[in-house]
């Protein structure tokens, strides 16, 4: 990791598209590729492509960018970098440390699989989550504990056989 203070922020939502992959080596068509699989694109704007990619090119030099250089870089107005940015950091693909940007990890594949540990922490969560559930559903519609009727069964209870 960055030798920085970073505050991870929670990750509110994680998208994942499918998307044909590029036949180009190209970073910039990459970057494109991967805001597009992540939901951050609909494939006609390439501002987020050129943001994320000049955040890639310094994290992976061991440094961050602040918005100001971005803006600088990719010739767009602040505020347009400020508004992807703030989807970038919700995504989990970069994280804040001061006043500069960094991906996630040390490089995209490590980005990319500790993002997957967050989606695979969640549906674990999710699946708890659901057992309690259908516990519960179990409970207030069979009865404590039983295993629920077939069609007959209740037919025979109804009819007090």
């Amino acid at each position: 990791m960055h030798a920085y203070n970073i505050s991870m922020q929670s990750v509110e939502r994680i998208v994942i598209r499918y998307t044909s992959t590029p036949q180009i080596n190209d970073l910039t068509a990459l970057s494109g590729w991967l805001c597009m699989v992540f939901g951050l694109s609909n494939g006609h704007d390439r501002n987020e492509a050129r943001i994320l990619e000049s955040i890639i090119q310094k994290s992976i030099a061991g440094d961050g960018i602040t918005s100001k250089e971005i803006s600088e870089t990719v010739k767009v107005p602040r505020s347009t970098v400020i508004y992807h940015l703030n989807r970038f950091l919700s995504s989990g693909l970069i994280v804040r440390g001061g006043r500069k940007y960094f991906l996630r990890s040390n490089d995209m594949a490590s980005t990319i699989e500790e993002i997957e540990s967050d989606m695979l922490r969640e549906f674990n969560r999710l699946i708890h989550m659901a057992e309690r559930f259908d516990q519960i559903m179990g409970e207030n519609s069979y009865g404590r504990g039983k295993e629920p009727k077939t069609g007959r069964q209740r037919q025979r209870a109804v009819a007090g056989r």
